[in-house]
């Protein structure tokens, strides 16, 4: 028996399936005879854990950039329109660029919310790891129910 968790061609021959079926049973039946036990005594430095970047999406310059400019696209050309000085084709062309304005605008302050909502939860997580970092006195408290 020890010889088939040994040798993957045993254990081709004892069981259907390809040689690469036999290497996926061996290889966790060799690691269940390896000793993993570290002596508990042992205090090792870990690493710090490493996160990967979060995608904090569009910073908030840009987006009131873009609500900036949408905002006067949407007023100017809505003032045109109303006023009806144009011509037809003007009209409807300006009537064109509101819209798209508009949605310009609505995007660029959803933006504009989720960077500001974004930079507090930052600032807050920075500022909860500083406070569990510090000791003694300045260690931060418990908070009373």
């Amino acid at each position: 028996m020890n010889a088939e968790l040994t040798n993957p061609d045993a254990v081709l021959d004892s069981r259907p399936g390809t040689k690469h079926d036999a290497q996926i049973l061996v290889a966790p039946l060799e690691l269940q005879t390896g000793i993993l036990m570290t002596d508990p005594s042992a205090t090792v430095e870990q690493p710090g854990e490493v996160l990967p970047p979060i995608d904090r999406g569009m910073s908030i310059g840009k987006a009131a950039g873009i609500s900036a400019v949408s905002l006067i696209l949407v007023t100017g050309s809505t003032y045109e329109v109303v006023k009806g000085t144009l011509s037809a084709g003007m009209t409807r062309l300006l009537a064109i660029v509101a819209l798209l304005s508009m949605v310009a605008l609505s995007y660029g302050l959803i933006e504009l919310s989720l960077g500001i909502v974004a930079t507090t939860a930052e600032r807050r997580r920075i500022a909860r790891e500083v406070t569990e970092r510090r000791k003694g006195d300045r260690a931060r408290k418990p908070t009373p129910h």
